[in-house]
């Protein structure tokens, strides 16, 4: 077999495929695909050969072509690919799930594992408690590999070992492990979060005090809390959603003192309203509210919310710097949001679906220039005014007028710039004298006909700058 991982070089077989497998890996997987029996993988022709690319959805920007050329190997290829991925959703892999036969396989749990590991240590003369074993499958998270790197470890100490070994080797290395918050929240708010020991939940709440908090508030609605016991009509479910929801928003209220007043002696205050009590109202079994909608925990929407809001205030305050300039009013940004924007939307899309392309560009150009607006602008005001379920601003323009505006744009763009040099002074405080060029004045005089005529004269004028 020939497995590919993500520290080997994936991208798109180059056109000399004649080295064959002395060449670049994807040459290798080339030669190999093609052929049914190849010897110098198979070894021997009574065995099967195939194809493991692992984390194929780790495929980065180095490995360029790699996943159209894996597809382009599946179409023809005479032995079996199996890909292995952990994000099944990647939009990496968007192209290639279309050509896969999809097997989806769940972390194991701490019985199955121990399970495992028990037949492993047996067959290395190893003696060891199954409670020992849940032990360590459980401070794994589910790590097969780091499971037995970990035994291999004590191993070299021990042939017998016992619970309190397990537990004394996992307090000696605990300052090693960390908790991801998505790890924290699943134990929380899963079957077993109502088992759980108050110190052990406050190490959880505040494992992470930014992402834990936001994770179960984005997830909390998906669960089903095993308090409610048979809720037929879900009036139970409900009182618990509510008693949550009570205590997040207050909740948000001392996290507003804690990071505006630097409150932070209310920080245990905060993990328990955000995190121990709706994990302790809600929880139990996930379910999905949506068709469609993956089965495990979502990343909190708060934060691309917020980064989003974020950069469209940068872009609507270049937008205002630019009216400002065009001294064609003094909107505040409020006004030009609320205000302004609506009716530039209009103004900027109508003219190229209704006018003739020249006319329509030309309409469009005057109404940018008497704001001092880029074209940059111009994408602001279309993308902040548009709104889900609304038409597209720039729906029924053709692509032909998007092109000539953009040109028009380009030639008068020169005439029209505000340049920030413009509005420097220009002589700075401390700067030493500047001879100013020699000045030509015009005049006018009578000639011997009587006639005024147009006569230049030098001017040996000098500007005195400031001194320091």
């Amino acid at each position: 077999s020939l497995q590919v991982n993500a520290s080997d070089s994936r991208g798109k077989a180059d056109s000399k495929i004649v080295r064959g497998i002395g060449g670049s890996t994807s040459n290798a997987v080339k030669e190999m695909v093609s052929n049914a029996s190849l010897g110098g993988w198979a070894g021997n022709k009574q065995k099967q050969s195939v194809l493991i690319m692992d984390e194929v959805d780790g495929m980065s920007a180095g490995d360029r072509g790699g996943v159209a050329d894996l597809i382009a190997s599946i179409k023809t290829s005479k032995v079996p690919i199996i890909c292995i991925c952990n994000d099944r959703y990647s939009q990496k892999l968007k192209s290639l799930v279309n050509y896969c036969l999809l097997l989806s396989y769940r972390k194991p749990t701490k019985q199955q594992m121990a399970k495992r590991l028990q037949d492993i240590a047996r067959s290395e003369k190893l003696n060891i408690d199954t409670i020992a074993l849940e032990e360590l499958s459980e401070r794994t998270h589910g790590d097969m590999r780091l499971a037995l790197n970990q035994l291999q470890y004590m191993s070299l100490h021990k042939s017998v070992l016992k619970y309190d070994d397990i537990k004394q080797y996992a307090v000696a290395s605990g300052k090693d492990e960390d908790i991801s918050p998505f790890s924290a929240v699943d134990k929380l708010m899963g079957f077993e979060g109502g088992r759980l020991k108050m110190d052990d939940r406050i190490d959880l709440a505040m494992s992470d005090m930014d992402l834990v908090p936001l994770i179960i508030q984005e997830n909390y609605l998906n669960f089903v809390p095993s308090g409610a016991g048979r809720d037929a009509n879900g009036t139970a479910r409900m009182d618990l959603l509510a008693q949550a929801a009570t205590s997040i928003a207050s909740a948000d209220i001392l996290n507003v003192q804690i990071r505006r007043f630097r409150q932070w002696q209310l920080s245990r205050s905060s993990a328990f309203m955000s995190s121990i009590i709706p994990a302790s109202l809600m929880h139990g079994k996930r379910e999905v509210l949506t068709q469609g909608e993956r089965n495990f925990n979502r990343f909190g929407g708060w934060l691309g919310k917020n980064s989003t809001f974020g950069k469209k205030t940068r872009l609507l305050e270049d937008v205002h710097a630019h009216v400002l300039c065009s001294r064609i009013g003094e909107p505040t940004r409020r006004d030009l949001r609320l205000d302004y924007f609506p009716v530039l939307s209009t103004q900027l899309t109508q003219p190229l679906r209704t006018m003739d392309k020249s006319d329509a560009v030309r309409a469009v150009i005057d109404v940018m220039e008497e704001y001092s607006l880029t074209q940059g602008d111009m994408d602001t005001i279309l993308d902040i005014t548009k709104f889900e379920g609304r038409p597209d601003p720039l729906e029924g323009v053709l692509p032909a007028v998007k092109a000539a505006l953009t040109r028009g744009f380009t030639q008068s763009i020169q005439s029209r710039r505000v340049k920030t040099a413009d509005l420097l002074p220009s002589v700075f405080p401390g700067q030493k004298k500047v001879s100013k060029k020699k000045a030509r004045l015009v005049t006018l005089e009578d000639d011997a006909e009587g006639d005024e005529v147009l006569k230049e004269e030098e001017d040996e004028g000098t500007l005195e700058g400031f001194t320091s």
